[in-house]
């Protein structure tokens, strides 16, 4: 049988790896200590009937450590999983320790809350971290590589397109003559395709000229002549049109002057004087 008082007193008053001083406090770093304290009643291993509250990925566990099993130290601690519901791991603890002190029972509780409290704000957490901004690394190196690269196969494609274009030049020109030997039968059809349009685009143009000449010519055809042949006869007409307008004229005033006006109404008016009465004395 294990003497929890001698092992106290042996952690107390000599080493103890687990206990950090501090001019305040001593702390416990033992995972299984319920209050994170360094004294006699939260001592996991100066107390042979023990405890605790533990968390594994997500997952709350009440540890349970008797007499017992002192003897076997695999199986020292008992492991009970708790409800993820706070009223049901509540409940639990009431049952499983029901006729423990006090303390642990209260401190068990305590130790559960805090627990689910910072379960509870992992979970937001991660469910927040979708719409935070993720940050990237930037690879400068492959990124210079990449732009080397495509400089140079930028380079290489404007130097296969001019050589293309200059093969294209001479083949029109026929510099090789009407058939040549070694030419990719594509571009020789190419080529072959592009004098025929050619050819069709011109013909297309004389097509438009012959057709805007006969319009001309329809134009010039048909004319509108006058029967005055010369510009004196045009003038002599035209005098004839303002004598006459001006005749208009004239009769027009010689009728508003023989006209008789119309004689208006001789209207009196008489204005009367009005005196004051004089004083009488």
């Amino acid at each position: 049988m294990q003497s929890d008082e001698v092992i106290w007193q042996v952690i107390n008053q000599h080493f103890c790896s687990y206990k950090v001083k501090t001019p305040k406090a001593n702390f416990c770093r033992n995972a299984f200590n319920v209050t994170g304290l360094c004294n006699r009643q939260s001592c996991p291993l100066a107390s042979s009937r023990y405890a605790t509250i533990r968390e594994h990925q997500g997952v709350v566990y009440l540890y349970i450590k008797t007499p017992e099993r002192a003897h076997s130290p695999a199986k020292m601690w008992e492991k009970i999983k708790l409800s993820k519901n706070y009223a049901q791991a509540l409940a639990q603890i009431d049952k499983e320790l029901m006729y423990w002190p006090n303390f642990l029972q209260h401190k068990c509780k305590q130790r559960l809350t805090k627990i689910t409290q910072y379960l509870i704000r992992m979970r937001k957490l991660k469910l927040k971290e979708s719409e935070r901004p993720q940050l990237v690394g930037v690879k400068k190196k492959l990124e210079r590589r990449e732009a080397a690269r495509e400089r140079k196969a930028e380079a290489a494609a404007r130097l296969e397109k001019s050589i293309e274009k200059e093969l294209i030049e001479r083949l029109k020109n026929k510099a090789y003559g009407d058939a040549p030997l070694n030419v990719n039968d594509d571009i020789w059809q190419k080529i072959l395709d592009q004098d025929v349009e050619g050819a069709e685009d011109e013909e297309s143009e004389e097509d438009d000229e012959n057709e805007i000449e006969e319009e001309e010519e329809d134009e010039l055809e048909h004319e509108f002549v006058s029967d005055l042949e010369d510009e004196s006869d045009i003038e002599d007409v035209e005098d004839g049109f303002q004598w006459e307008a001006e005749e208009e004229e004239e009769d027009e005033e010689e009728e508003q002057e023989t006209r008789p006006k119309k004689k208006r109404a001789r209207v009196e008016v008489e204005y009367e004087e009005e005196r004051a009465p004089a004083l009488q004395i």
